[in-house]
């Protein structure tokens, strides 16, 4: 206390951390725009950070705090981490020091109460000196505004829509845009969808759109048909955006304009080496004679080397229509103006590739194919029954090489069983039928592993002669498009071994290869019956048992025999 003046002088930050309080905001006004039950937890957390008087410089020191859990902190911590990327030098900025005067003597003179002599002002400003630059700048009661610059994410949702618009202002007189055309523009900017939400919430890219017009970067006018424009700001913030990332290469220059095929690829920090999926071609042996001799009643195709496209095929099943705006597998795949693909109804799986003749149109179906699964319609469809039933369909599809590409649904947390199982399944897909498991953490990664899988093909058959029929594909004779599709019909007629492998399919721990195994062996459940009748019990259970199956020549197991044993043997009933 000032003994001449009877005045005591008190700093206060008025805002100590304006940075993640402002973040909190966002995050609030959102929750409450959703009615999600989050946004109690967040009032709470904004009121507590907006309290507490000292600076914080992480989310982790944030945990001290009411209202922060674990996933808020972890939420700030990213936040700064991408913030500080745009932002080299940073400290969370304090907000203006208010000087509070407290009268402590009513006796003191109105002279006394406001004037300080000379030795006083310097005595004060002083004091003010002692104080970091960023702590006290200023003496006033207002509040200071954050020096904190919003600068959206690449490829965000808000992002997307400020370059639509500044592309759409740039190429147009009308300065302003409907919500419809407006999506229809951004989406080739943002690797969200504008209209499908994100697993588990009700977040689209969309939502961005309010935080640009509460930020004044958009301005938004009428009501029922609201049109999006805009401000000198949000010109401002997107020219220095399309600045910043002009040289950024899309990923369709970084995948088919770089020239180095056999690198490895990252995708989702997995490192894939294509070398595992793709097997490697040997034109001698394609080209071998004997391979064609029983052929000659049969009018083969040949392509020479070059003289195909190879085509990426796309189920129409994947996607709500082709011609529906805004579908989010069609915006994935239209990211990718290099990539050739078309969409068709295809029978089995969800994409393959064919080679098609540049002067005859004719097409033959490459060995590969992939079956697209996300972790909850994976866990749907091993309830139902048609986890095994499609994975059958796919072994006798006729094509060698089956990846199953399987992509996580948000946290996997509803997905309709446990995760332990879904990885048990996945690992006995991978062990037990021979499929290649690949999995992804989103449609965009998916997206971008097919078009590295055609990138890699178009490269391993550039100088491959490739020889095909009409009919089933027998090693290196390929088989044409129409044949496929038609033998991979579903309600198509079976034959007794096939409705003899799909009944032994039902039954526990009988994996396609041993059906597969124990129908070569015995073609119809007649046969089957045979030979059991000549067996007593004993070497009945054991009959199956030391059938080799698989690419590892491992037998069926007692158990799987003497269960078979027990359903197709009348001797087990006597």
């Amino acid at each position: 206390m000032n003994s001449v003046n009877g005045k005591r002088i008190t700093y206060k930050r008025t805002r100590p951390n304006p940075l993640f309080q402002d973040w909190l905001q966002e995050l609030h006004e959102e929750a409450k725009a959703k009615k999600s039950k989050l946004e109690i937890m967040l009032n709470e957390a904004l009121e507590s950070l907006s309290k507490y008087p000292l600076s914080l410089q992480s989310g982790a020191e944030c945990a001290i705090l009411r209202g922060f859990d674990k996933r808020l902190c972890l939420y700030i911590d990213k936040r700064l981490e991408a913030y500080k990327t745009f932002n080299i030098d940073f400290e969370n900025e304090l907000c203006t020091v208010d000087f509070i005067e407290s009268p402590q003597d009513s006796q003191n003179s109105q002279s006394s109460s406001y004037l300080l002599n000379n030795s006083q002002q310097l005595e004060h400003k002083t004091k003010l000196k002692q104080y970091p630059k960023d702590v006290c700048t200023a003496v006033s009661p207002a509040k200071r505004k954050s020096k904190v610059k919003y600068k959206p994410v690449f490829k965000s949702g808000s992002y997307a829509i400020l370059m639509a618009l500044l592309d759409h202002t740039t190429n147009s007189s009308k300065q302003s845009l409907g919500k419809d055309e407006l999506i229809n523009i951004a989406q080739k900017y943002c690797e969200e969808s504008f209209t499908k939400p994100k697993p588990e919430t009700h977040y689209t890219a969309w939502s961005n759109m309010k935080r640009l017009v509460t930020k004044g970067l958009v301005k938004k006018t009428g009501h029922k048909k609201s049109q999006f424009s805009l401000t000198e700001e949000g010109i401002t913030l997107a020219n220095e955006l399309l600045i910043d990332t002009q040289n950024t290469p899309s990923m369709n220059d970084i995948i088919f304009k770089d020239n180095t095929y056999s690198k490895e690829i990252s995708i989702n920090s997995d490192i894939i080496v294509l070398d595992d999926i793709i097997t490697k071609i040997d034109n001698n042996k394609v080209n071998k004679k004997k391979d064609f001799e029983v052929l000659s009643s049969d009018k083969l195709i040949e392509m020479e080397p070059s003289s195909f496209d190879i085509i990426l095929l796309i189920d129409k099943n994947e996607t709500a229509g082709v011609s529906k705006k805004n579908d989010p597998t069609v915006a994935q795949f239209n990211k990718y103006p290099d990539l050739k693909h078309e969409y068709r109804s295809l029978k089995v799986g969800d994409f393959t590739w064919i080679a098609r003749h540049k002067i005859s149109n004719q097409e033959l179906v490459l060995p590969y194919i992939v079956e697209r699964k996300r972790m909850d319609d994976l866990g749907a469809s091993i309830k139902d029954g048609r986890f095994h039933e499609q994975k059958f369909r796919l072994r006798k599809c006729g094509l060698n090489h089956v990846i199953y590409m399987v992509e996580n649904y948000g946290s996997n947390k509803h997905v309709g069983l446990p995760i332990q199982t879904l990885m048990q399944a996945l690992a006995n897909t991978r062990v037990q039928d021979g499929f290649k498991v690949h999995v992804t953490d989103s449609l965009t990664n998916s997206a971008r592993f097919l078009a590295m899988m055609t990138l890699r093909l178009t490269f391993e058959y550039k100088d491959i002669s490739l020889k095909g029929h009409n009919k089933e594909a027998k090693e290196d004779i390929l088989t044409t498009f129409e044949y496929f599709n038609k033998a991979s019909l579903k309600n198509k007629p079976l034959s007794v071994t096939d409705t003899f492998i799909k009944l032994l399919l039902q039954l526990k721990g009988v994996s396609v290869e041993k059906a597969l195994a124990i129908t070569n062996m015995y073609k119809t459940p007649k046969l089957l019956f045979k030979a059991y009748d000549c067996c007593d019990q004993k070497e009945g259970e054991m009959l199956l048992a030391n059938l080799r199956c698989g690419e590892m020549s491992r037998n069926v197991g007692p158990a799987v025999s003497k269960a078979i044993y027990q359903l197709f043997s009348f001797k087990s009933f006597s």
